[in-house]
């Protein structure tokens, strides 16, 4: 699964011309969906595809853009750059119908929904070569896996939108919207099928299994109930998230015991093991991952762009670019090279960690609190020197002085006191998405780390979504308290448990994992989570319809023959 064979886009673009007489010849000396997908082996190919399609959303550009849904604007995080108040997602306002960020996701969706179409209607083609019974019914189960979760994306974002269940094979300029309880219906019916043919078990990292599909099933059966569903399929929710919990498909279980490539290194934890590089997928031994996307280091295919997957250059700060208290300017293998694209908001940083207590998740080797006066360079390296730094500051009271520090001493909060020394350069960073040991000792590009899609850890708060809503805040708070008990984070009481504590308890366990913004329009409460708990200038522009994203202006221009109507608001 590292190696995506890109030549498959190419056939996937031929695969979307006209249907004419030229292209329904029997062509021998060029490749097309009709003669390229004829056995089992070729459709596993294809299947690459759609793979790489959903690594885009992780490694496409070097800007915040690969990262908005994370949350950017929300409750858990805001882009530090430019004034405060000039950026998308810090300001609403700039979200509308003619932004890249809205046209971009409909594009991607919607490019993997033409691909899956493509690949199931050749499926069916009885020139194609099956060597065993349920070769095709498994091929199809993961095609309309990626279908549906493409739908997912569309529909928690968008709400409303058309449905495709074949391919376009002539210019079409009349589609319409489905209603976004259709679209989960549909996506319903594609995951009811691949829990059924889908692998329990795969030798092959990060290829879709049952479980993935029962998981992803879960959080639409969900949805489905929240807009205009039976609310029945609560109970439908519970059913698929306990296949996976039960061993029903599978055995998966959360992490408790430190595990993985640097499981001996003392005053860290499990939970910091779970993102070490090499610890991602299950068949290296974590029982807790259902779904990683795979980068490769120094691999062709390994990545989508650039050399690496830019987690650690986006959400890390940058006080090594500092030129005070020691710093030079010159990242460290153990500072890693961020830029800050994206900050944590107060709430992630400080909020959700009131009367933490002993959880893990919130101790310094998770998140790095502290900075400390660093070794000197001597001669290209870091080496054990006695020597004083000193560095100029002026205090927000006006006080001037001069701050001597040795190498290791504490760098104080009270010195740091431009705009730029708490928005990007010393803000908390949060181990997750980085690394204190790169491949080579590089920083720029020695952080190359599978990053989870989904992980048991959100099965269980699934699980517990649907019995809160189900009403049913007993089983709620326990399978909350699953989570809680591997980070040694006291219980919760059966009385505090409602739909915030469950997003709180979300954000403590997936931050920057989960895709924050989706699950928020997912339900409804993108605008009031943002309003109370996000970054100032993103609670003052959130408006109530940003709980769904636009529709993109381009497509509703380009749909000449029928109206594709806008989301209210915009």
């Amino acid at each position: 699964m590292k190696k995506i064979v890109t030549i498959i886009s190419i056939l996937f673009s031929l695969g979307a011309c006209n249907d004419s007489a030229f292209l329904r010849e029997e062509p021998e000396d060029f490749l097309t969906i009709d003669n390229a997908f004829l056995n089992y082996e070729q459709f596993k190919t294809g299947i690459n595809q759609m793979y790489a399609q959903v690594r885009v959303f992780y490694n496409s550009a070097d800007t915040d853009a690969d990262w908005a849904m994370m949350g950017v604007g929300t409750d858990a995080f805001m882009l530090p750059g430019g004034n405060g108040s000039d950026l998308a997602f810090n300001d609403w306002l700039k979200i509308d119908p003619n932004i890249n960020y809205v046209s971009d996701w409909w594009n991607r969706c919607f490019a993997i929904v033409k691909n899956c179409n493509e690949l199931l209607h050749q499926s069916e083609n009885e020139r194609v070569s099956w060597n065993k019974e349920g070769q095709k019914e498994e091929i199809q189960a993961e095609i309309r896996f990626f279908r549906a979760y493409a739908y997912r994306c569309l529909a928690h974002l968008f709400g409303d939108v058309p449905i495709l269940t074949e391919p376009v094979t002539a210019p079409k300029l009349d589609f319409r919207r489905n209603s976004r309880t259709d679209v989960y219906k549909f996506c319903i019916e594609d995951l009811v099928f691949a829990t059924k043919y889908l692998p329990i078990t795969t030798s092959s990292k990060g290829q879709i299994v049952r479980a993935v599909a029962d998981h992803l099933l879960t959080e639409i059966y969900i949805a489905f109930a929240d807009n205009g569903g039976d609310s029945s399929f609560y109970n439908s929710a519970i059913e698929a998230a306990t296949r996976v919990l039960d061993g029903t498909d599978g055995n998966y279980q959360l992490m408790k015991s430190r595990f993985g490539s640097r499981a001996t290194e003392p005053d860290k934890d499990v939970y910091w093991d779970l993102f070490r590089m090499g610890n991602q997928n299950y068949q290296d031994g974590n029982l807790e991952c259902l779904w990683a996307i795979q980068f490769e280091y120094n691999t062709p295919g390994g990545t989508n762009i650039y050399d690496r997957p830019l987690l650690e250059r986006a959400f890390w700060p940058n006080f090594w670019a500092t030129t005070k208290f020691g710093y030079d300017g010159v990242a460290r293998d153990w500072t890693g090279r961020g830029i800050a694209r994206i900050r944590p908001t107060n709430y992630a940083i400080y909020t959700i960690w009131q009367n933490a207590e002993n959880d893990i998740r919130n101790s310094e080797a998770n998140i790095n609190r502290h900075y400390y006066a660093p070794k000197p360079i001597i001669g290209g390296i870091e080496i054990d020197y006695d020597t004083v730094y000193s560095t100029p500051v002026i205090l927000h009271d006006g006080t001037e002085l001069i701050v001597k520090l040795k190498p290791g001493e504490e760098i104080q909060k009270e010195w740091m006191t431009t705009r730029e020394d708490t928005m990007s350069r010393y803000f908390p960073r949060f181990f997750k998405f980085g690394t204190d040991k790169h491949i080579n000792g590089k920083p720029d590009n020695g952080y190359v780390c599978d990053i989870y899609v989904f992980r048991l850890a959100e099965t269980y708060l699934l699980r517990a979504e649907a019995y809160l809503k189900k009403g049913e805040k007993d089983k709620a708070a326990a399978d909350i308290n699953e989570v809680r008990k591997r980070s040694n984070a006291t219980p919760v009481k059966v009385s505090q448990v409602d739909i915030d504590y469950l997003l709180d308890e979300r954000a403590r366990e997936l931050l920057g994992e989960e895709y924050r913004t989706m699950t928020l329009c997912r339900m409804h409460l993108l605008y009031d989570r943002t309003k109370r708990f996000g970054f100032e200038n993103s609670a003052a522009t959130v408006r109530e319809v940003n709980n769904l994203f636009p529709i993109p202006q381009s497509v509703i221009d380009a749909n000449l023959d029928a109206e594709l109507t806008q989301n209210p608001g915009y």
